[in-house]
């Protein structure tokens, strides 16, 4: 029955690809479902003759940045496996791996502009993280091509809301959907209708053998330390979250616990710890009645916004001391893991990343005593690389007599800001558009937390007097 099935299924790629002039882009995540779907076409382009084979292959991984360090080594060896041997069998497939840009990764958001640790109310991650550089690739291919076919290893079987997903999809006369997003693009899922038990089943044949080297043994074993779901490839937002899987985030507070992460502690890495422990502390920054110690009322924009009951006001980004505190813990687990696993190559984030970070908080926290080298240096004990090219910069003990100058903290932010403001503006010939600029700033909402909060219990004694 599975012999028929996976004919079948070659049957199917095998037309796919040479009915449509367009490329292949394959959505590999490193899990059983992307190697199956990987492999049953390598088996089929590897059986079509050199002169039909005019459909270059795209095998694209996403790098979050964020991904468990531990299955990170494990798809880099994979992928660069997977490179060689395409080359040694001189087969059109080319490997990409894909990372968001810089200011839209975790970190830089998450610590640099005080974004919230993602909450299925406000999941900001995977946009930026997963789907946006997908997109840009598949863009990237269709400006080229006119068209593309992106090739997912999504399956039916996996749960009802995938089967639902799968289900709804309008499909052409070769069973490919249109892309929810990108019209030139459409979406191929070759395996959809085989159950988990059948792609381990096609994994195990030939002794589990991998086309590209090595042995499907490994991804077993990966299964068998690890729980829950694969992480596919996304694509758009109606892909569930795949927080509790073991080819995910190490930093994903989407799901209650990490079980993935945890099994893979209970089975001997316990090097992961402090990743867990800080991943459980970000989880803790959302609890509702700890928002308020961690989160600050005033959204990046400078305005404040009452709950709909006018109860509360909503919480905006992390408060900047907090935020100073996770880079902290960040660059501390850093340097304990490259001490004690040096062999994973682990970077928790990047001088890239921190210097956008250093940057946000200069420009929008006025950091005047330009903290990142400073935290950088302490978690380190190594010099910060980067020098400040600012023609002025001003220090702590300037903000120190500032804050002594003003009548309130919250008056000595709106003069920092202003101050900030024409920091960034000097040496510029035309400075097109500053009024409207300081107009902003004098439209945020001024108002410190110890008055915002006064004003919403005496809207409460008045409610309940009413009552």
């Amino acid at each position: 029955m599975l012999g028929k099935k996976i004919t079948d299924i070659k049957n199917h790629i095998k037309k796919v690809y040479l009915t449509y002039e367009r490329p292949f882009v394959v959505g590999f995540s490193g899990g059983k479902d992307s190697t199956a779907a990987l492999q049953l076409i390598w088996e089929v382009i590897r059986d079509i003759p050199e002169s039909k084979r005019l459909n270059n292959i795209h095998v694209i991984c996403t790098d979050t940045l964020v991904e468990t360090p531990y299955l990170k080594f494990f798809l880099d060896e994979t992928l660069a496996k997977i490179k060689n041997a395409a080359i040694s069998e001189n087969l059109p497939i080319t490997v990409h791996k894909l990372t968001p840009l810089p200011e839209k990764r975790f970190w830089t958001n998450l610590i640099g502009k005080g974004y919230p640790a993602p909450s299925q109310m406000f999941r900001w991650c995977t946009e930026r993280l997963k789907i946006d550089p997908v997109n840009r690739f598949i863009q990237e291919q269709v400006s080229e091509y006119n068209e593309a076919t992106i090739v997912l290893g999504a399956r039916k079987d996996e749960s009802a809301s995938r089967q639902q997903v799968l289900n709804k999809k309008k499909r052409d006369a070769l069973g490919l959907s249109k892309h929810p997003i990108l019209p030139e693009v459409y979406v191929f899922t070759p395996i959809e209708n085989l159950t988990t038990d059948e792609v381990w089943q096609y994994l195990a044949t030939n002794n589990y053998q991998c086309l590209w080297g090595g042995s499907n043994r490994d991804l077993m074993a990966i299964y068998k330390n690890a729980s829950g779901g694969e992480c596919p490839m996304v694509i758009d937002t109606s892909t569930p979250s795949c927080g509790n899987s073991r080819f995910g985030c190490w930093v994903c507070t989407l799901v209650i616990s990490d079980t993935s992460m945890e099994n893979l502690i209970d089975s001997g890495e316990d090097w992961m710890i402090p990743l867990l422990e800080f991943r459980e502390f970000l989880c803790e920054t959302q609890k509702p009645d700890q928002k308020g110690h961690f989160r600050r009322l005033k959204r990046r924009s400078g305005k404040v916004y009452l709950i709909r009951d006018k109860s509360r006001y909503s919480h905006g980004p992390y408060k900047f001391e907090w935020r100073k505190e996770f880079l902290r813990r960040l660059l501390k687990i850093q340097k304990k893991i490259q001490a004690d696993k040096p062999e994973i190559l682990f970077s928790a984030i990047s001088m890239e990343e921190l210097e956008l970070i250093r940057q946000t908080w200069r420009n929008e926290e006025h950091d005047w005593e330009d903290s990142v080298p400073a935290i950088y240096k302490e978690m380190t004990g190594d010099d910060y690389p980067f020098k400040d090219d600012d023609c002025v910069s001003f220090t702590s003990e300037d903000k120190k007599l500032l804050y002594k100058l003003c009548e309130n903290k919250m008056h000595a932010s709106l003069i920092a800001k202003l101050i900030d403001l024409e920091r960034n503006l000097q040496g510029m010939t035309r400075r097109a558009g500053i009024m409207n600029k300081i107009d902003k700033i004098f439209s945020e909402d001024w108002r410190t937390e110890e008055e915002l909060n006064n004003e919403i219990n005496q809207a409460k004694q008045v409610s309940e007097n009413d009552y």
